[in-house]
């Protein structure tokens, strides 16, 4: 069973390094800190699963792995686990009140063993952040004050352990002047319609394809022929009326040419109109999301769907109102191009040889419209509190996140085939303008 744990030990690591995430860049790398939270559990606990599990715990949040990869790679105990310490959704979109009425509710009705590696994730996180950002300490102490009473049933010792170190960092007198200094962003400069326009501009039945079921007692190759007639990669069994789950087209063309059966799980379903940003929170966690209506499955989305048409034009309008966002905050900070100073000579160049080509052509436009989205993104970063906007807490985490949004748009301008690299920056625009919506 050792190599269950060297296998989720190498599978975490080279899935955090494939897709270039953090999970907060001013801290810790991913790698040190799945070490330290499996090293918390395993001093408390000789389960290989639930050390396996805290090697994934962040896995599904932070990478493009989904909780159907890993219960293929893992087996249905890991994945169950890795399931219970996800908290289903996007808690960073939300304000602080609602983050923590989520996160509570939802780790009331996880199993012992899932609360033993939240505990350590957050033993874990507290001491790294009073190590390298105090300031970030504090909200985050008062939070996993409010968490703690829901992860009793967790092991005893580490909830003795997180109570202490909370106590402890709660003691720091420093930690309030610190808060007070700390500066705020600014609201939102973008129009409220056009952000509402985006998250209800279409749905899911704009994207799903038609779901198609099949008697249960079908030889397999029967149904992959059927599936393939029907070019549908997923598939539901029924015994009469009774729906009994689905399987997926490749599982049939695997050596072994049987059918797997899984079952329907709650947080897989979206109706007919569910938002896209609904159907994105589904497939952050589960390799399909399913259409459900009036007590029936009638269609089924996977992220091969991004590729269609709508969504494609919905991830462009989002690009757009995220750059508008940045426009206006640097219009706003710095005005009259007194921003100029903040991007290399070779950057501010060439904005200008592209503000003189258009005014040659006519057009009106400012020197700022002339920028490339990370140009706007470096400005950005020279101010604290417009960092913070940004939703990351370094400077390079910025510039990297400017260069895969930039990647991204031109992946969608020039319809380029949209790759599994560019999902989790798919989940952050469309959770960025969720959010913003939220704030207006």
């Amino acid at each position: 069973m050792r190599d269950l744990i060297k296998t989720a030990r190498l599978f975490a690591n080279s899935s955090h390094q494939r897709i270039n995430i953090n999970r907060s860049p001013a801290l810790q790398s991913p790698e040190v800190h799945l070490k330290s939270v499996a090293q918390i559990v395993s001093s408390v606990c000789d389960d290989p699963n639930v050390v396996a599990a805290a090697w994934l715990h962040d896995i599904v949040e932070d990478t493009s792995v989904t909780i159907s990869e890993v219960e293929r790679r893992f087996g249905a105990d890991v994945a169950k686990l890795v399931d219970e310490v996800t908290v289903a959704g996007n808690p960073e979109s939300q304000n602080r009140a609602a983050r923590i009425a989520v996160s509570r509710q939802h780790f009331v009705g996880v199993s012992a063993a899932a609360k033993t590696v939240k505990l350590a994730d957050l033993i874990d996180t507290c001491r790294d952040l009073s190590r390298n950002d105090a300031e970030s300490l504090v909200p985050y102490v008062a939070e996993a004050k409010e968490l703690l009473p829901v992860l009793d049933g967790g092991d005893a010792r580490l909830v003795a352990r997180l109570q202490r170190d909370l106590e402890k960092y709660a003691q720091r007198a420093s930690f309030a002047e610190q808060v007070a200094k700390k500066p705020r962003s600014r609201p939102l400069e973008v129009p409220f319609a056009a952000l509402r326009v985006l998250e209800r501009a279409f749905t899911a039945k704009d994207i799903a394809d038609p779901f198609i079921s099949f008697e249960a007692n079908i030889v397999s190759s029967e149904l992959l022929a059927g599936m393939n007639l029907a070019e549908a990669e997923v598939a539901g069994l029924h015994e009469g009326r009774v729906p009994l789950g689905f399987v997926e087209a490749s599982s049939l063309r695997s050596e072994s040419g049987q059918a797997v059966l899984r079952g329907f799980a709650a947080s897989q379903m979206v109706t007919p109109e569910g938002t896209f940003m609904e159907v994105i929170e589904v497939l952050t966690r589960h390799d399909w999301c399913f259409v459900q209506s009036q007590g029936g499955i009638v269609g089924a989305i996977s992220r091969q769907d991004v590729q269609k048409p709508a969504v494609r034009m919905w991830l462009f309008g989002i690009l757009t109102v995220a750059e508008l966002e940045f426009t206006e905050r640097i219009r706003t900070r710095w005005p009259e191009a007194s921003w100029s100073g903040l991007l290399s000579p070779q950057r501010t160049d060439k904005a200008r040889q592209l503000l003189a080509e258009r005014e040659r052509r006519k057009e009106k436009c400012e020197l700022i419209d002339c920028l490339q989205l990370a140009d706007k993104i470096e400005i950005l970063l020279s101010d604290a509190s417009e960092l913070e906007a940004l939703g990351v807490l370094t400077p390079s985490a910025a510039r990297r996140l400017g260069k895969q949004f930039e990647s991204l748009r031109n992946n969608l301008a020039h319809s380029q085939k949209l790759v599994e690299e560019d999902w989790p920056q798919i989940v952050r625009l469309a959770r960025r303008v969720h959010q913003l919506a939220e704030e207006l």
